[in-house]
């Protein structure tokens, strides 16, 4: 063997040990876990089950007393331009027998600048009370910004798992959920947003065959 195999092996074998292992516990491999998490889970959204939305005249008389419930919503929504109410009457079936009787409602749909946000229910969606999924207008996606730490991995027989504490990001964050209205009505997402990049997340990652794999996949 010539030295310029010699030397061509042995750069091989430097380069190998320095990739290390998917399997490996290390900031590398925790961090690609909780990004494909985040990738697949991370979509921001406000949920409202089917479009459109009728608000009832019991909604509409607490708005003022709750702006957080579904009519103050409504209204915050369409003063950022992404839905529009209009008064219309719908069918209510009594509780008992078969007789309906007519309700006055505040019915919203999307605009189209609210369809540009809208997603429609993914398979793994929660179901709503009315059977629908619920993702609906979404205002950005978390992605990683950095693994801050970790503990273990703790090992039960050839099972191993880690927790991992990370910070967070988000990307394509409408400018819309900057609005005071919305965010009056909306408090959570707020809390959300001012999260990114300040309040540690905590989540579970197990080793699989293929490597680090985080929870809930």
């Amino acid at each position: 063997m010539n030295n310029k195999m010699i030397f061509a092996v042995a750069a091989g074998v430097f380069l190998a040990a320095g990739c290390g292992s998917k399997q490996d516990a290390n900031e590398k491999n925790f961090g690609a876990a909780i990004s494909q998490y985040l990738d697949k889970k991370g979509e921001l959204c406000l949920s409202f089950g089917k479009w459109p939305v009728d608000v009832d005249e019991m909604d509409l008389s607490m708005q003022k007393n709750i702006p957080t419930g579904k009519a103050g919503q409504m209204e915050a929504l369409a003063a950022v331009g992404l839905v529009s109410g209009t008064d219309t009457e719908v069918d209510v079936k009594l509780m008992f027998g078969n007789q309906v009787r007519k309700s006055k409602v505040k019915r919203y749909i999307l605009t189209d600048a609210g369809k540009k946000f809208y997603r429609e229910g993914k398979e793994d969606a929660a179901i709503g009370f009315d059977g629908s999924k619920e993702n609906n207008i979404c205002y950005g996606k978390k992605a990683l910004d950095k693994v801050v730490k970790w503990e273990g991995p703790m090992k039960f027989g050839d099972y191993q798992e880690a927790s991992v504490k990370y910070l967070y990001k988000i990307n394509e964050l409408a400018e819309w959920t900057k609005k005071p209205e919305f965010l009056a009505a909306f408090p959570n997402v707020g809390k959300i947003v001012e999260a990114a990049g300040r309040k540690e997340q905590l989540h579970g990652v197990k080793l699989t065959n293929q490597g680090w794999e985080a929870r809930g996949l």
